[in-house]
């Protein structure tokens, strides 16, 4: 991933729209914000498999490609269902009744 840092102004960017603008994927701002922390990971995520090209032309077109992909992932889609993340992979919540509960006295 290290070949990403090697793109020119690459290292100013500090937003998920900045990333988005920089390599010219189209976005629907409403869509970002509500999936950024996804859609960056997503990105990261590619970025850590992706083989990269011998040239700067080559690696931008890559790195914008894999971008458009990780926000496609998530365009128009519950995050829930496309999330990676382990908030999402916690188990299901568990009932428990009424009656089971005790209180405690000090």
């Amino acid at each position: 991933m290290e070949w990403l840092e090697s793109l020119d102004g690459i290292d100013e960017l500090e937003s998920a729209e900045a990333f988005l603008d920089y390599f010219g994927v189209a976005y629907d701002p409403a869509q970002v914000r509500i999936s950024r922390l996804h859609i960056m990971h997503r990105f990261h995520q590619a970025l850590s498999v992706a083989c990269a090209p011998d040239d700067g032309p080559g690696r931008q077109a890559l790195a914008a490609r894999l971008l458009a992909e990780a926000y496609q992932a998530f365009a128009g889609i519950p995050v829930r269902e496309q999330s990676s993340l382990r908030v999402y992979q916690r188990l299901e919540p568990q009932f428990v009744p009424l009656s089971a509960l005790c209180e405690v006295m000090p």
